[in-house]
């Protein structure tokens, strides 16, 4: 319990420091990179639930980012709602849009759900460019009003990246507070065994839809913040390569762990915008760096340095355990 209550509020302290960091940038291209950045592990966040603490895989999650984009963009624009009013009724669509993707597929199991998946994500952008009179179909949505608080616009860039870190923290602290009750202890159950979860008395199917809803409310904030950013918003950036990225940026990290999908984040926006610069070869290079570190680092990247770390602590403690030991020893022959 100790150990939760100090990562709690080391989330929180961390999170502030980014936040209050934010404002003070004044590069606007690392500003830009840095809110892409968090929308990518606000992304890894919510597939993570999925993929690592119920064990289902999601071939979709760019289906979710694209209702949550559209919902925030046809409010503000025909309806004329506020970004925030927008924003909520994202979260709400889009949990309820999980919860019924997930009626029928939580029933399914390996391939047979990622392709049931799969195939709602290619579903959703085929509506989002062919439904022309609602999505503006290929030419998407343009003139989406950024978000204000207090009178103060967040359109500019350093504001834009100190709200949207106060969303991913609240979101960690969300995830945080879930994974640690008797809801994420069922989810490890049925990630680890499924039929002696519902041996031992766990609703299964009922816990497998609350993971669904909550990843696809996580999804669609993400696509709200997405949609206020660029003001404009079109069908080619919620297809299949957005889900494929989703999803590799969780297991690049370290699925079934808290800060997992945001060192995953991290790192793959670094690794895209460092590759920028060679063009064709940035593609090949890329993947293969991809493949290499998930051939050699299974368990992703933050599982493999904190347990380096551990190590290292543990073995210092050791060293230091050993020269109390002589020093006492030295003590006692000398007295």
């Amino acid at each position: 319990m100790n150990r939760n209550r100090i990562l709690f509020w080391t989330c929180i302290l961390v999170g502030m420091i980014c936040i209050l960091s934010s404002l003070y940038l004044q590069n606007l291209y690392i500003l830009r990179v840095a809110v892409f950045a968090v929308i990518a592990a606000m992304l890894a966040v919510s597939v993570n639930l999925l993929v690592g603490y119920t064990g289902q895989v999601s071939l979709g999650q760019a289906g979710f980012y694209g209702i949550g984009a559209y919902t925030v963009g046809l409010l503000t624009t025909q309806w004329h709602w506020s970004f925030w009013l927008a924003l909520l009724a994202a979260f709400i669509l889009t949990s309820l849009t999980g919860l019924i993707l997930g009626l029928p597929t939580t029933q399914l199991k390996g391939h047979f759900l990622g392709i049931a998946t799969l195939g709602f994500g290619i579903i959703v952008n085929v509506i989002f460019n062919n439904w022309t009179s609602l999505t503006g179909g290929p030419n998407g949505i343009r003139g989406i009003a950024p978000p204000e608080l207090f009178g103060i616009s967040l359109q500019y860039e350093n504001y834009f990246l100190g709200f949207s870190l106060f969303c991913l923290m609240v979101v960690v602290l969300m995830v945080h507070l879930v994974v640690n009750s008797a809801i994420g202890r069922a989810w490890k159950c049925i990630r680890h065994d499924e039929i002696s979860a519902q041996v031992s008395g766990i609703n299964v199917y009922g816990y497998k839809l609350m993971a669904f809803s909550l990843s696809g409310g996580i999804a669609g904030i993400a696509g709200g913040l997405y949609a206020g950013f660029m003001t404009f918003i079109s069908p080619e950036t919620f297809d299949l390569n957005q889900s494929i990225t989703i999803i590799t940026t969780a297991i690049l990290g370290g699925p079934g762990t808290l800060f997992g999908p945001l060192v995953g984040a991290g790192v793959l926006t670094v690794l895209s915008e460092s590759l920028r610069a060679l063009n064709e070869l940035r593609l090949i290079i890329y993947g293969a760096i991809l493949v290499t570190v998930i051939v050699f680092l299974p368990e992703g990247i933050y599982p493999f340095i904190s347990k380096k770390l551990r190590k290292r602590g543990i073995a210092s403690q050791l060293k230091l355990k050993d020269r109390r030991r002589e020093l006492d020893e030295q003590d006692f022959s000398q007295s």
